[in-house]
């Protein structure tokens, strides 16, 4: 489960940034990224975090009233498959 990461989506970039804020005031690891594709096609911000600081960054996100889009849960880059590795299981 450490191993593990969530990606956060909000509705605005003001939401993500006061996330991030939040987060790293409880000193829990977190980077903003851009939406990954795969989870929407519409640009925007993402905050990923460890699976394991779950709990806590909803927790500070409804204490700071932060409104949040979606929560996904993903194995780490690590762990997925390269793209050729992908490409290739397909043939």
């Amino acid at each position: 489960m450490d191993n593990k990461i969530c990606i956060m989506t909000f509705h605005t970039t003001y939401n993500a940034l006061n996330f991030e804020k939040a987060l790293k005031r409880e000193v829990i690891e977190v980077k903003l990224i851009p939406v990954p594709r795969d989870l929407s096609s519409s640009c925007g911000s993402a905050a990923r975090f460890y699976l394991k600081d779950k709990e806590k960054a909803l927790a500070l996100a409804k204490e700071y009233n932060i409104e949040l889009d979606e929560l996904y849960e993903r194995e780490t880059e690590a762990e997925k498959p390269s793209l050729l590795e992908r490409l290739l299981k397909k043939k």
